[in-house]
Order: structure tokens, then C-alpha cells, then sequence
């Protein structure tokens, strides 16, 4: 896939000129400028730019923000995304966890990956964490990250489990984690500057155990590879103690990444903050799938942590930031309407702090902030520029504001990853989009065919 399909697609080196930068670079700061793109990185940030052989971009009435990063999505759900909007824990995990997580072919993940890996695109999220649960053979991990590869995105794929026999993985499993990640280390994903690099998704206490946890820790840190977990998840939460259990046998490093985090106590964020780890809010999937818990964003802060924000499944939510950073928010204010004694003393955070947490956060959390996260001289450039002079958030009177209360994908004009133009005036670049529906199809309907498994 390349940018040379349409004539008009800026190329090589360019300038965006006169836009709203959100720079999200401390030293930086926002301001009204323009952004210099050489050879895939932002070569200067500034005002009055030369633009001496570059194309340019005019950026009135454009903002311009680093990418989003989305630190937690079982992309290879992309095919069969909103089927479960409305539904409570067990019924997801009946029809795909114990029916189509099965059933997938490589096939079926390739396609599930690039359809949620151009969607996130389309959606201004230039980096992804592919949390991948889907390992059902070595093939189906190939598929998996040849999609992401083709898809043109920045990702870390997160090498997780087979969905196959879910209880022998998942609710206290006692299986270690999949061998086959050291031969994808070796051989598939070895370059750590690569577009699309190796990240390990361990089932962490709470879906294991602890000794299993310690083996999965081991030979993660042995490979040189960042950690994810799912914690404090609903009643799970504080009966097993993720992070406590992992602070008291003293596992926590800067290397870890906590999802979710719901019902995991203060003594354990306050391990976490400790410890240098970070934390995921998937406040939309946390506000409609009954039994997780309440999104930890406030307690979070509480604690010393600035979380990451994640769309988590597109089976249940919108595949899309704008939707996270607006329900992280409206959580926070229904918790403090309904439970104020709970909520009385935890740190309000604005649309700006929201726009933190959806990419330079995002970039921390995946051990990418010195490619990523900010529009920053030196770092790749992976930008998005947004119109707002779109009917929705005209006269945008305070631009962050705006973005988060009222932006959705529709007012991303453009997408830069690695200084390649992926969406430009609107459209995906590169894509065969009726080929990629024919295919998401076939797959969608071959997996709706199959008998549900009682859960």
C-alpha cells in the first residue's frame, strides 16, 4: 500500500503551514505555526518556516496534534466489530471467546487486523498496541502482524494467547505463555526501529496465577520486550490483587502496562506510581460492559499516574479516541453525581489533560515516547490535522475543547505516519476499500454461521 495511487498525495518533504499546534512538547507548547516534514521525521516546528522544496499544506483553520495512541485493541476483532454493543461480560465471552475465537483462520485474522488496523487510521490513531489473543497457530500470529504491515499504521503487537480452549488460557489458567513468541522475536519482529515491533500481552495474576505470571515475566524481560496485563477487572480485581501480588514479590518495573485497573485498590496504584509502570483507561468498553467496574481515570491521577487511553474491543465500542476521551470524562462526572464521598477529593482533568492522555501518555505507556507522542524536532512525524471550520466544531472557541466534546473521525483531514500521508482531504490512501468490505464480509458471515457454544 502507498500514497502513489493519487497524484495529489503530498510527498517527501512538506510543510504545514499557519496551523493550530497542539504540540503536547512541554517546551513547545500550543501556538499557531508550522511543521517541517524531512525524510519521515519533523525536522522543525516553528513560525515562518522556509519552505523552500516542500509541498505545502495550509493550516488555517486546521489543528495540528501528534497521532493518537491506542494502547489496548484486540484488533483481529476488526471483522465483527459492534455485534456485541449492549452486551454484559459472559455473553462476549460466549460468542467469542468460546465460539469465534475457535473458529478464526489466518485468513480471518489477517482481514479482522486490517480492517480495525485502517479504521484506527481513518480515526487519527497513528499507533496502535494490537493487544492479540489470537495466537491459535503460528500462522494466525503471522497473519495478524502481515495486516498491520500492510495497514501502514505504527504498532506494537502485543503476542498474546490462543483462543482455543479458553479455560485452559484464561480464568486462572495454569498454561505458561506461548513458546512460539521467541521464534516471532527472532525471526519476524527483531528490529525495535521498525514500524511494527514485538510486545508480549501476559495474562498477568488475575487470569493466571502468580507463579505462572513470574514465568511469563521472565521470559518476556529475557527477550527485551514490554509487558501488558489486565487488572482489576470487576470482582476479579480484589480477589487476586494484579499489582499487589506482582509488588509484593517484587515483579513491577517501568516495563509493564496495567489495563484497565477498575477495581485494583489505592495501596496497589500507589505500587504502581512507584514503580514507574503505567496504566490503560478503556473508558468506553469500562462504561457499557457491565460487571468491569467504574474507569479508574480519577483514582489514577490520585495516585500519581497519568494513564493511557484505549479503545479496548470494537465488538462492544466505537473504534475511535473521541469516543474514550469524551467517556473517561462523563465517568468521572457521573461518579461524582452519584457517589460524591468517592469522588470528592479525586483530580478533575480537563480536555487538555484528555488530549495528553490519547497520545504523548499513550507513546510513555508504550515505551515509544522518543519516536512519538509529541510534535517534537527529531521524533517520526506522525500528525494529524484536523479541520475546524467543520460544521460541528466551528467557531471552536477553545480548540481542545472542542476536539474531545464534539470531534469524531469524519474531521481528520489528514493522517502522516512515519511522514507517509495515510488519509488525505479525508480518504484512506492506498486502499482497495470494496475489496477490503467483500472479505470482511465472508469472514463475518462464515463466523456467524457457527452454533454458539454454551457459555
Amino acid at each position: 500500500m502507498t500514497s502513489t495511487a493519487r497524484p495529489d498525495i503530498p510527498q517527501g518533504r512538506i510543510l504545514i503551514r499557519g496551523a493550530h499546534l497542539l504540540t503536547q512538547d512541554p517546551a513547545l507548547g500550543e501556538f499557531v505555526g508550522d511543521v517541517l516534514i524531512d525524510d519521515g521525521v519533523i525536522a522543525e516546528v516553528g513560525t515562518g518556516i522556509d519552505d523552500a522544496g516542500a509541498t505545502v499544506i495550509d493550516g488555517a483553520d486546521r489543528a495540528v496534534l501528534p497521532g493518537f495512541v491506542d494502547t489496548h485493541r484486540h484488533t483481529w476483532q476488526g471483522a465483527i466489530r459492534q455485534v456485541g454493543t449492549g452486551w454484559d461480560f459472559p455473553k462476549y465471552r460466549q460468542h467469542i471467546q468460546l465460539t469465534w475465537g475457535p473458529q478464526f483462520t489466518p485468513d480471518d485474522v489477517y482481514i479482522g487486523n486490517l480492517v480495525g488496523a485502517i479504521g484506527a487510521i481513518d480515526a487519527g490513531i497513528t499507533t496502535l498496541r494490537d493487544e492479540s489473543h489470537i495466537q491459535n497457530s503460528p500462522a494466525h500470529t503471522d497473519a495478524a502482524i502481515a495486516a498491520l504491515r500492510e495497514s501502514g499504521i505504527r504498532a506494537a503487537f502485543a503476542y498474546g494467547w490462543p483462543s482455543i480452549d479458553s479455560d485452559k488460557w484464561m480464568l486462572r489458567g495454569e498454561a505458561t505463555h506461548p513458546d512460539d513468541i521467541r521464534r516471532v522475536r527472532s525471526q519476524v519482529l527483531s528490529d525495535d526501529d521498525a514500524l511494527v515491533t514485538l510486545q508480549a500481552m501476559l495474562r498477568g495474576p488475575e487470569l493466571s496465577t502468580l507463579d505462572v505470571t513470574t514465568q511469563d515475566l521472565a521470559m518476556a524481560r529475557e527477550l527485551g520486550i514490554r509487558s501488558s496485563m489486565h487488572v482489576g477487572n470487576g470482582p476479579w480485581g480484589p480477589q487476586y490483587r494484579g499489582i499487589g501480588s506482582l509488588g509484593e514479590a517484587g515483579l513491577l518495573g517501568e516495563d509493564l502496562l496495567f489495563i484497565h485497573c477498575c477495581t485494583s485498590d489505592d495501596e496497589e496504584l500507589k505500587m504502581l506510581a512507584d514503580s514507574g509502570g503505567h496504566a490503560s483507561v478503556s473508558a468506553a468498553v469500562e462504561a457499557v460492559l457491565p460487571g468491569l467496574g467504574a474507569p479508574a481515570t480519577g483514582r489514577l491521577l490520585a495516585n500519581g499516574i497519568r494513564p493511557s487511553l484505549s479503545v479496548d474491543t470494537e465488538a462492544s465500542v466505537a473504534g475511535d479516541m473521541f469516543n474514550v476521551m469524551r467517556a473517561a470524562l462523563s465517568a468521572q462526572n457521573v461518579g461524582v453525581s452519584i457517589d460524591p464521598a468517592s469522588y470528592e477529593f479525586l483530580p478533575a482533568f480537563t480536555p487538555a489533560d484528555l488530549l495528553a492522555m490519547a497520545t504523548i501518555e499513550g507513546a510513555r505507556a508504550s515505551g515509544l515516547d522518543h519516536k512519538t507522542g509529541s510534535i517534537t524536532p527529531g521524533k517520526a512525524a506522525d500528525l494529524i490535522i484536523l479541520r475546524l471550520d467543520a460544521a460541528n466544531l466551528l467557531p471552536a472557541n477553545d480548540i481542545a475543547a472542542s476536539i474531545v466534546g464534539a470531534g469524531h473521525p469524519g474531521n481528520i483531514d489528514t493522517v502522516l505516519i512515519a511522514g507517509q500521508v495515510r488519509k488525505y482531504q479525508g480518504r484512506l490512501v492506498g486502499l482497495d476499500l470494496t475489496d477490503i468490505r467483500h472479505r470482511a464480509e465472508a469472514s463475518r458471515d462464515r463466523l456467524f454461521s457457527v452454533e454458539l457454544v454454551d457459555g
